[in-house]
């Protein structure tokens, strides 16, 4: 009877642990991602809550939180976020794939979330329409600060030795083409969209002259980084199947 009591007394015991150890696995809390974004409508951008919105914002988030990570977005312009993602303050960012002296301390996903259109822009009158990248070689262009634009303007891009006239947004770069500045306006096709105010008389055109993908980059530093990013890639097919498979329709959905 005391053998039985005394197995009794060490089976409880082993209960009471087992479920103590549960119950500290339970209350872990769950690893944080940090996703920088910047002013960047309709892509990404702060609502008027104070939210990170925007329709990359919004996938991100859901990806984020059901791959069972906690989500938090940091808001900065955009060099500031590539230099907090090398120097390993922010976790995440939506890029176009791109050469830098640093960016071997980021992995760059495989998968496209969204693309990017880089348009011209110009007054409709006396300016001539553009149609191929190469004719706005030696044309002042009115630019967005802090964007690679695909590196046109880098190395040996098309348009390295082009005049530019860099404007901080793109509502004052739209401001800077109405008032003159420059005859043309380089941007991506969707935030200048956006934020364009049409005016009496003044007609804007505009021409698409690349598509470049946005992707997915985490930094190199973060715990199992290429482990994490490729269970978000395939959260992402998961989740959003329609959009993977028409950005994405020569890849797996793993």
């Amino acid at each position: 009877m005391k053998r039985c009591s005394n197995i009794f007394v060490a089976l409880f015991t082993s209960m009471l642990v087992f479920s103590g150890d549960c119950q500290s696995f339970k209350n872990e809390p769950s690893p944080s991602l940090n996703f920088g974004y910047s002013e960047f409508a309709p892509y990404t951008y702060t609502d008027e809550n104070g939210m990170a919105s925007g329709e990359v914002s919004n996938i991100i988030r859901k990806v984020v939180s059901e791959s069972d990570f906690e989500f938090e977005a940091i808001p900065g312009p955009n060099r500031r976020l590539f230099r907090s993602l090398v120097t390993d303050n922010i976790d995440l960012l939506m890029v176009v794939p791109f050469e830098h002296p640093d960016s071997h301390k980021l992995i760059f996903g495989e998968k496209v979330f969204d693309i990017l259109e880089i348009s011209v822009f110009w007054l409709e009158g006396n300016t001539p329409p553009i149609n191929l990248m190469s004719q706005l070689q030696g044309k002042p262009l009115i630019t967005i600060a802090g964007y690679s634009y695909g590196g046109l303007f880098r190395g040996e891009g098309a348009l390295v030795t082009t005049e530019r006239f860099n404007s901080e947004s793109h509502p004052q770069a739209l401001k800077a083409l109405s008032l003159g500045r420059a005859p043309y306006l380089l941007s991506y096709h969707k935030p200048a969209m956006f934020y364009f105010e049409p005016e009496p008389n003044v007609k804007l055109s505009s021409h698409t002259l690349e598509v470049l993908p946005l992707v997915l980059s985490i930094r190199r530093s973060y715990p199992n980084a290429e482990k994490v990013l490729k269970e978000l890639e395939t959260r992402y097919a998961a989740l959003f199947p329609e959009r993977f498979l028409e950005l994405n329709p020569n890849l797996p959905k793993d």
